[in-house]
């Protein structure tokens, strides 16, 4: 095993220059660590040497760590069965120990956080029962007959001596304070005299007083009473000094209390000092008090946690000019455990209570007995798929050499074990599917022919006409394209413009568009050089329009048709005629306007006998002719809106000072924004005249 975990490490360590580096670096931090360890100066290793091996180890970690990363995904978790497990671990296991951790946290704090309740409430009690001491006192005072003020301390004091000296263990160190008509009598319960009386702070102005009080650096529960009597007016003071003696009555069956009073912390930081951050500031701990013999107590069982609380306590200042409470707090500590305050709580509500609490175990016992048989389950489920997994994957690693004929023979009982089934019925399919992938490679073949053909048919550059300049370009849906667009050189400086767009796409399309090209360029090529005929017959675009319409017609199904538009210009009269056989009609800008040329006819192809006309336009400078198939028109954006022709020739006005070759890519551009899609819905077309001669 050890051979088995040294080999790849030194196979890295050889292989890679980073493993090298990186027991260099771990060397190097070894020896700053044993110089800083045995060596007896002080400062022996200087921070500059620690900061460097850091900064060089840092880096090495986070590389070898997602190296680890990618080992325990590659090896460890390759084969099922262990993911499945890792998996179970991080969906089942982590959750429930989380779950687990967290209510033992949220026990934590709710037990401690009760035994410093049940602490504030008994130092609560103290308040009420010292309260009820001075009005039994007053009572007795207001029922003495003694009129001189010495005889009615006396009767008072025998009175405390005698009536609440059994209360002496539960308030140790009570001190008790006389003032009757100017005559002050301070006493403890055992009747021996203090050595300070208590008096009235100058901000008591009221009859009656409950509360702590910091006097003079001590900590005390501390209730004022004043009441006219027969020799005079009476003040009485109790005061119980906070003493570990005090909190052992307060703790009595909850477990250790300790009492911290703070003080403001404005200098450095003091390291030894036990700080507190409030909302108030920062403070440090001036004084404790623990109490005397109260400890945690023992646990009796493992989920017999120990729990600490915490309360606070807001003194006020005895000694102050008025009546002000101390910004520094005090604080109380509890430490108890969880066994402990529950006897506490039940004790309280009764014998009944504990109902719920068996109620509580059996659900826990119901809920472990469901966990072990939802384990038992998952197990064997587990085993099932893996099983099938690995079968699976033994019979991809035979297809993947080429055994088609290889067949797992899984009945199918479930889903995953259908897999099976599924498996050798797609054997099967294999081959088939692989015949339709050669023919389909074969058809996709033939179509970039066909679309490399098609190249061949459309211009490949504008012929040079003086005072006109062209520009056009077909993008094609698919391969290959319905749409057809032509410059004809019909002799010196004159050109014929020709846009069509066939119905339906495709090679259907694509083959009644060559029809029309070889059609077309056929009435004006008659195989005699141009040598011997520069010039070709002077026919009208409505002849030729007309002739096209006929062969169509005779050579094409029936549901075929072409929208068709032929226009000539001739350079030297700087006239265009055309005819628009059912195309959307192409627009003309002339100083702000926009003219659209419809002259023309119905569809080319449909019908047999149908008669064109033709018109005849003077292009000024400047004007800019724009003709477009309704693949620029009709593309859809994500709500269903077409482009439309409005936006077409808003986009047009705004670039009609560039080049022709500018103007097509802002449209171009204007409908692939609007569609929101590189993908084309139909071919898109477009031609560009823009005459450029001077007036």
């Amino acid at each position: 095993m050890l051979t088995g975990v040294l080999s790849p490490l030194l196979r890295e360590y050889r292989t890679r220059p980073a493993a090298r580096f990186a027991v260099w670096v771990l060397a190097y931090g070894l020896t700053l660590w044993l110089v800083g360890r045995f060596s007896k100066a002080p400062n022996a290793v200087p921070t500059l040497l620690w900061v460097l091996f850091w900064l060089c180890f840092l880096p090495l970690g986070g590389y070898y760590i997602i190296r680890l990363v990618g080992f325990v995904k590659g090896r460890l978790l390759w084969r099922l069965g262990r993911r499945l497990i890792v998996a179970y671990i991080f969906i089942a296991v982590v959750p429930i120990i989380l779950i687990l951790r967290l209510a033992v946290y949220g026990a934590s704090i709710i037990g401690g956080q009760f035994a410093a309740f049940l602490v504030a409430s008994r130092i609560r009690e103290q308040f009420a029962e010292l309260r009820q001491f001075n009005r039994a006192v007053i009572l007795e005072a207001h029922m003495t007959r003694e009129t001189s003020p010495d005889e009615a301390l006396n009767h008072l004091q025998k009175f405390y001596q005698e009536e609440l000296i059994r209360h002496a263990a539960a308030y140790p160190g009570l001190e008790i304070t006389l003032n009757l008509n100017g005559k002050t009598r301070s006493f403890l319960l055992d009747g021996r005299l203090t050595k300070r009386p208590l008096t009235v702070p100058r901000w008591f102005l009221r009859d009656e007083f409950a509360g702590v009080v910091l006097d003079q650096g001590e900590l005390a529960l501390r209730s004022i009473e004043r009441t006219q009597t027969l020799p005079g007016k009476l003040t009485i003071i109790l005061s119980l000094p906070v003493t570990p003696e005090l909190l052992d009555v307060v703790g009595t069956g909850i477990g250790s209390v300790g009492v911290v009073t703070t003080r403001g912390e404005k200098g450095p930081p003091d390291k030894t000092a036990f700080r507190f951050e409030t909302s108030k500031g920062d403070f440090v701990q001036a004084a404790s008090i623990r109490s005397k013999s109260l400890r945690i107590p023992p646990s009796t069982s493992f989920w017999d946690l120990a729990v600490d609380g915490a309360s606070s306590l807001d003194p006020i200042s005895w000694e102050g000019e008025t009546e002000q409470t101390l910004p520094q707090p005090i604080f109380v500590l509890v430490s108890s455990r969880l066994v402990t305050l529950s006897r506490q709580l039940f004790s309280a509500l009764g014998q009944f209570s504990q109902s719920y609490v068996i109620l509580f175990k059996v659900v826990a016992i119901i809920f472990m007995v469901i966990e072990v048989i939802s384990l038992i389950i998952g197990v064997r489920m587990t085993r099932t798929m893996t099983r099938t997994v690995d079968r699976l994957y033994d019979a991809t690693e035979r297809i993947k050499k080429g055994d088609f004929s290889y067949r797992i023979g899984l009945p199918a009982h479930d889903q995953l074990t259908a897999l099976g089934e599924s498996f050798d019925s797609m054997t099967a399919s294999v081959e088939r599917l692989l015949r339709e992938s050669q023919e389909k490679s074969r058809l996709e073949s033939e179509l970039e022919i066909a679309r490399q053909v098609q190249s061949q048919l459309f211009p490949r550059s504008a012929p040079d006409i003086s005072g006109l300049r062209l520009y056009g370009v077909c993008k094609a849906a698919r391969s290959v394209s319905g749409d057809y667009y032509d410059f004809l050189e019909l002799g010196e400086n004159r050109v014929g413009l020709v846009l069509g767009d066939v119905s339906g796409k495709g090679i259907s399309a694509a083959l009644v568009m060559a029809a029309i090209q070889s059609a077309l360029r056929a009435q004006f090529y008659n195989g005699y050089s141009q040598a011997a005929h520069p010039e070709p017959s002077q026919v009208s675009t409505a002849q030729i329009v007309a002739r096209l319409n006929r062969q169509l017609y005779e050579s094409t199904p029936a549901e075929k048709y072409v929208t068709f538009f032929y226009g000539v210009y001739d350079g030297a009269t700087r006239k265009l005629t055309y005819t628009n056989a059912g195309h959307l009609p192409p627009v003309l800008f002339r100083n702000g306007e926009v003219m659209r040329l419809r002259t023309g006819g119905t569809v080319v192809g449909l019908f047999t006998s149908v008669r064109f006309e033709e018109e005849e336009i003077q292009l000024q400078p400047g004007d800019v002719l724009l003709a477009y198939t309704d693949g620029i028109t009709e593309p859809e954006n994500s709500y269903g809106e077409e482009f439309g022709e409005e936006r077409v020739l808003e986009v047009a006005k705004r670039a009609l000072a560039a080049t022709p070759e500018l103007l097509v890519d802002e449209i171009y551009r204007s409908v692939s924004d609007w569609t929101g899609s590189p993908e084309l819905q139909d071919d898109m077309t477009l031609i560009v005249a823009k005459a450029d001669f001077g007036s």
